[in-house]
């Protein structure tokens, strides 16, 4: 049942351990097939604050594709550049390249991944879907999904080979919904097979300048444009501080990133607060509002990439989200034993083993009786043998010293006051607790019962004789806790596209020549986490899917 590695190696990190409302309107689409711009017509909108059609546009430039944004766009671009496009432009907001990804764990979400087929895995294109499918619920997009299982392995045998990579599958995160029909533990997370890190977006940087992309940094994307018929046929772009309309043949890609830090769309669009995240500080929903104004229908807006995170004082929801790496917690920290997480009642409200997705949703409880999330603020409680045997946040070793924002005390009714927590709920939770853990049993939530969370953390109590490997009492005074909360590693809603990634409206009718990838669409997961890899996963298979269905060479 504790097993902490099912085939081979189990990796000890994950890479370092690591604004507005738009209108929705529906334009006068006829339900062309494809998502190709017209090529018949240059007419386009005055580059003005909106993109209205008509008028005669001077073009500065052009280029057959346009990829808005290098995180995940970067797989866009030279997907493009290898099907044939003639030439491809880049636009990046930032004037460093790769937005979140580059500083992402560099995993892909790979169904039938061939090494993890190889090393053992049975994975099927039945079981994939399955699975992706009951992740999403009713919100996924399910020809999405049948598009992402089909061309999965093809896009990760295309890039390995393309890059000169050799895939592993043994990484320690996995799919994150255990036992659900279809889940896999093994074999679907392809990361670079290398003793050393792999910079993989200064790599994919440099295979696009070998390909020909032209690459713009500092170079904000600001308007689509539109022809008469409402196709997109190019972006305005400000490049050198001036205007700089860039035509595009074939198609535009937006993949721009979320919105997490444009305060009034995170307000008007989370339904849960959520107060980090460390998505780029240009995540500000350029793409999703630029999208809306060409009639584009917004979806899973409510949702993210869910991860929890050690918080500095109490937490007031304003909608501006913590810029941070340090106080993440991917499930290190909470799932280790010797610590629980608890609300302001004392009480445990989740299997901390959980993946950092899986646990991020508990906190979503709403109480009738105090009227507000009765989760948030949590707290991570743990004991001196737990900070005398593993790090915490901001330590490289074990003795460094704690941050600033942990509270210590000698008694638990101590703590409890100094974070406000109810002490005798906590008092009471603790000894509940340590009788199962005690024994390597926790009856109340399991922990420690699905492989999947346990491979998660059991590896930092390698040297300790426990009956359960992610679980230990809390009995060695002095004490430690701090405020936890939701976060994110990105929001994961936005333009709604079909299969192809082409973005449709609001009637499901597509937008000629406007593909969306990435956190800056709607997905395909239903605002969901599937599994290790899903954010990169999604944004470039569909983008691979969605540029050579637009050049014909799908």
């Amino acid at each position: 049942m504790y097993s902490t590695q099912k085939q081979g190696r189990v990796a000890i990190d994950r890479r370092s351990l690591l604004g507005a409302s738009a209108a929705l309107a529906v334009g006068g689409m006829l339900g062309l097939a494809g998502c190709s711009s017209s090529p018949k017509t240059d007419e386009g909108s005055a580059p003005d604050e909106g993109s209205a059609s008509g008028g005669e546009v001077a073009w500065d430039e052009e280029a057959d594709v346009v990829v808005v944004g290098s995180g995940t766009g970067a797989f866009s671009a030279l997907a493009a550049a290898d099907a044939g496009a003639g030439s491809v432009v880049v636009l990046e907001k930032s004037e460093a390249w790769g937005g979140t990804s580059a500083v992402s764990g560099c995993t892909l979400y790979i169904p039938m991944l061939t090494v993890g087929m190889e090393e053992g895995s049975d994975d099927s294109v039945q079981a994939a879907t399955a699975y992706l499918n009951k992740v999403a619920g009713n919100r996924g997009n399910k020809a999405g999904i049948d598009n992402y299982v089909k061309y999965a392995n093809e896009f990760a045998t295309w890039l390995g080979d393309l890059m000169g990579w050799q895939w592993t599958a043994q990484g320690m995160f996995r799919d994150y919904y255990e036992p659900y029909e279809g889940y896999r533990f093994f074999g679907r997370n392809a990361s670079i097979d290398s003793e050393e890190k792999v910079p993989m977006w200064s790599e994919l940087q440099n295979k696009c300048k070998e390909l020909g992309v032209d690459i713009r940094l500092s170079a904000p994307a600001k308007e689509l444009v539109t022809d008469a018929s409402g196709a997109v046929v190019g972006v305005v772009a400000e490049i050198g501080g001036k205007p700089v309309r860039i035509k595009a043949n074939t198609c535009v890609v937006m993949a721009t990133g979320g919105y997490d830090h444009n305060p009034q769309m995170i307000l008007e669009n989370q339904a849960v607060p959520v107060y980090v995240s460390n998505a780029a500080m240009t995540n500000t929903g350029d793409g999703q509002i630029m999208g809306a104004k060409v009639g584009a229908a917004w979806g899973n807006m409510d949702t993210n990439w869910g991860l929890p995170c050690f918080y500095g004082g109490s937490p007031e929801y304003t909608g501006e989200l913590v810029y941070d790496f340090l106080t993440n917690d991917w499930g290190y920290y909470r799932g280790s034993a010797g610590a629980i997480v608890v609300n302001r009642q004392g009480r445990r409200f989740g299997d901390e083993s959980s993946a950092y997705g899986v646990f991020n949703r508990a906190f979503g409880q709403y109480d009738t009786d105090i009227l507000d999330y009765t989760n948030i603020p949590a707290f991570f409680i743990c004991d001196d043998e737990y900070v005398s045997t593993m790090t915490l946040p901001g330590q490289a070793a074990v003795g460094d010293p704690l941050p600033d924002y942990f509270v210590q005390a000698d008694t638990l009714q101590e703590l409890a006051g100094k974070l406000g927590i109810d002490p005798e709920g906590l008092v009471d939770e603790v000894a509940s607790f340590n009788e199962g853990a005690a024994v390597g049993a926790d009856p109340t939530f399991h922990r420690g019962e699905k492989e999947c969370n346990v491979v998660i953390s059991a590896w930092r109590t390698a040297g300790r004789d426990l009956p359960n490997p992610v679980l230990a009492p809390l009995a060695t005074p002095p004490f430690y806790g701090a405020v936890y909360v939701p976060g994110t590693c990105g929001t994961n809603g936005g333009l709604v596209t079909d299969e192809n990634a082409c973005v449709l409206t609001a009637a499901h009718e597509p937008i000629p020549g406007l593909l969306a990838v990435g956190n800056c669409s709607a997905g395909i997961f239903g605002g969901q986490y599937p599994g290790a890899g899903a954010t990169l996963g999604a944004g470039g298979i569909m983008g691979y899917i969605g540029v050579r269905n637009a050049l014909g060479a799908l």
